[in-house]
């Protein structure tokens, strides 16, 4: 297994425990949190949903605790496969693509490889479905939703959106920009743990955000975002992993400050 698909089985599997991985918890109620998350399904990368026992998941907070995020790396594997044709296994692909219309030929390649051992080009598949007419063009995707939840006290969940603002001068291009206002709302407190304008919605500036607003206010055990570019990014999943913050998303058509950030709006 590569370097790449490593760090994103343990993006994944930290993702499964975080909600019990926190410091502040009595063992029951660990263990109440732990049987909750065995019996749900988990989106792995490879686009499968599954479930994963309550031993698996002790054993995951345990290495978590000793190592951080590097523990929760898989092993290596010790052969890669060989590329070669396959005709039975474009049956399952296209199963694959039908069962979930947005995944991808590299998702697709991922999961028969898991599967099966054997590694087939994304290329070919790619090609294949599309002679077949089951590209993703010509299939409606599915969204993904994600709950949410109330926070009982400050730093135990963070808000953060972009608020579109006035457009403004910009010395580095002829006319004016949009000004794009970033925020961090403390859902307990509807303290702003950090605001700034930014000349570009990108995760770059979601960086600069959350970097200022951990050094002044510590780090929280939620951060919960929308779906947008700036929030929906390797960079972010990486350093939340790391930090040990829960990164949730929202719902799609539905901004994380719509309710809990109208009042600081008004402002």
């Amino acid at each position: 297994m590569e370097s790449k698909q490593q760090e994103q089985v343990a993006l994944h599997r930290w993702a499964v425990i975080a909600e019990a991985a926190g410091a502040r918890l009595t063992a029951a109620g660990r263990g109440a949190l732990v049987r909750q998350i065995a019996v749900r399904a988990h989106t792995h990368p490879d686009g499968m949903a599954r479930r994963y026992s309550r031993g698996t998941i002790d054993r995951w907070l345990r290495a978590w605790r000793a190592g951080g995020l590097e523990a929760l790396k898989p092993s290596p594997r010790a052969g890669t496969g060989v590329v070669r044709a396959h005709p039975e296994l474009f049956a399952e692909a296209a199963a694959l693509r039908l069962e979930l219309p947005g995944r991808s030929a590299a998702q697709i390649a991922s999961i028969l490889y898991h599967r099966h051992g054997i590694a087939v080009a994304e290329r070919t598949i790619r090609a294949r479905l599309r002679r077949a007419g089951l590209h993703r063009e010509a299939l409606a995707a599915q969204p993904e939703a994600y709950g949410r939840y109330e926070a009982a006290r400050c730093n135990e969940r963070w808000i953060t959106d972009v608020l579109t603002g006035p457009w403004v001068p910009w010395p580095r291009r002829e006319g004016p920009v949009r000004a794009r206002l970033f925020l961090i709302v403390d859902d307990h407190s509807r303290l702003l743990a950090d605001g700034r304008f930014f000349a570009h919605e990108n995760a770059r500036a979601c960086q600069e955000l959350l970097r200022r607003a951990i050094t002044r206010r510590g780090v929280p055990d939620v951060l919960y975002c929308d779906n947008g570019a700036p929030f929906s990014n390797a960079w972010l999943a990486r350093t939340c992993g790391v930090l040990g913050i829960r990164l949730v998303h929202s719902q799609p058509s539905s901004p994380p400050l719509n309710r809990k950030g109208g009042g600081n709006r008004k402002g």
